[in-house]
């Protein structure tokens, strides 16, 4: 099973994060096999396609580890901006 939790734009504007809920993953910091974990994939627009960058494994943020804390809190905490509406200024 893998759902996608969200997307992260980055400075180039054809490339993002995409941030998946996925089971079992084995993450790459404390190499523990969680039966929880979070995928992140760093993806190239191209035209028609979607190249991949790169993949990396973290485990879900818990009580003892958290090393994909900081995916997930980028994704709860973005502004939501209404279709149509400008977007966050930018100084």
């Amino acid at each position: 099973m893998r759902e996608l939790i969200g997307k992260i734009p980055t400075n180039d504007p054809k490339v993002t994060q995409n941030i998946y809920r996925c089971e079992t993953v084995r993450c790459q910091k404390c190499l523990r096999t969680v039966p929880v974990g979070i995928e992140v994939v760093t993806v190239r627009i191209e035209r028609q396609s979607q190249k991949v960058l790169l993949h990396e494994y973290y485990c879900r943020a818990d009580a003892f580890d958290s090393h994909g804390q900081d995916y997930e809190d980028r994704i709860h905490n973005r502004p939501i901006h209404k279709p149509g509406s400008p977007g966050p200024r930018r100084f």
